[in-house]
């Protein structure tokens, strides 16, 4: 919380024919300006950059690599490859599904996800869902979906606003493919931007 503003500067009036304005010294300029000076300064410090950074965020990206583990709820299906720096679905698969923890910072906002991938040849059937969710710290089930991507290098937003709260969720991205026939498909990336 912010505190409130009480100054702390205070200018003692000069007496005239009794003062003389000088520089230096207790009653000089020099001091009184130094005082005005570290008054803006804890003014600026205190209260007025924390409450522009409250109500204006930077917006951050975080990307990373889609290091998917099989998901051991999607029975029967396949999980990715994982190719150097991307998650590729199997050779041979029409499907594949995979899971993998996300670090967001305590407190942020989240804007949007985009997946980066390609398809070959580019023009496909395949369902590809890949979902920002987040569950309670202490629970085995029931995940809440945060945001649904079904296409490649489009960023979509959630439909309510999210804060991320470490101290109670867990954050991972859940990606599934079906009916990739003889399609081959790699995920490049994972990017949310938060504020």
């Amino acid at each position: 919380m912010i505190p409130k503003y009480v100054p702390s500067f205070r200018h003692q009036d000069w007496i005239d024919n009794e003062d003389r304005v000088q520089a230096g010294g207790e009653k000089g300029l020099n001091i009184r300006f130094h005082n005005l000076e570290a008054e803006f300064q804890t003014l600026a410090d205190v209260y007025l950059n924390p409450l522009i950074a409250a109500l204006f965020r930077e917006q951050r990206i975080l990307s990373v690599i889609p290091l998917l583990t099989a998901n051991q709820n999607a029975s029967q299906t396949p999980g990715w490859d994982v190719n150097v720096d991307a998650a590729v679905k199997p050779s041979g698969a029409t499907s594949a599904s995979g899971i993998m923890n996300v670090v967001l910072p305590d407190g942020a906002v989240i804007k949007s996800l985009t997946v980066f991938g390609t398809t070959q040849p580019s023009a496909t059937t395949a369902l590809l869902s890949v979902n920002l969710r987040s569950r309670p710290v202490t629970a085995l089930a029931g995940a809440t979906t945060i945001v649904t991507v079904q296409t490649f290098g489009a960023a979509v937003v959630p439909t309510s606003v999210t804060t991320v709260d470490n101290s109670v969720n867990k954050y991972f991205i859940e990606a599934d493919l079906t009916g990739a026939q003889s399609t081959d498909v790699s995920l490049n990336c994972f990017q949310i931007v938060y504020q």
